[in-house]
């Protein structure tokens, strides 16, 4: 499966670049409380950037953690299962659950993204109002991205079903 290797480093890759959203995300955080209690003059822009740096590493994190299996779920109930059943269990819930949720945030995430370029929005929650649009093209970028590691991992759980068959 070359494909998904190659989908998996850029997964991976994404996930660095969010791990970094994360660290700077800390210091912003850092230098507007900072700022605001021991100096008395908050920041007009860490709010904003706070925000936008949160929405990249929490999206750009999704796909990355669907690879590693590390979605919630209910472990007390799920770890019971034998391997199969836990492929069965968890395509079934990859095609009802997140593969729908995926198509219909690409359909509408998409002309969404596209206004949001073609006014050049800027966000409304302060009077910086810096370019929302980076963020708001994310959306289904990373849905586009999280359906295609769904659908590598079905496929994946399929022929350990198909295993699973062969040598019960």
């Amino acid at each position: 499966m070359k494909f998904y290797e190659w989908f998996s480093s850029l997964n991976e890759w994404m996930a660095k670049i969010a791990s970094w959203f994360a660290l700077i995300l800390t210091l912003v955080v850092s230098y507007d409380v900072s700022m605001r209690y021991f100096f008395h003059a908050p920041t007009i822009w860490a709010f904003e950037i706070s925000w936008m740096l949160y929405a990249a590493h929490f999206l750009l994190g999704f796909t990355y953690v669907l690879h590693l299996g590390g979605h919630v779920r209910v472990d007390v109930v799920y770890d019971k299962f034998s391997p199969r059943v836990k492929a069965i269990l968890d395509t079934a819930f990859l095609l009802v659950c997140l593969l729908p949720v995926c198509f219909v945030v690409v359909i509408y995430g998409t002309p969404y993204a596209y206004r949001s370029w073609a006014i050049r929005e800027g966000s409304h929650f302060t009077l910086w109002a810096p370019a929302a649009y980076p963020i708001k093209t994310l959306i289904p970028l990373v849905f586009l991205m999280l359906g295609v590691q769904g659908i590598l991992e079905v496929l994946r759980q399929v022929k350990l079903i198909k295993n699973k068959k062969e040598k019960g």
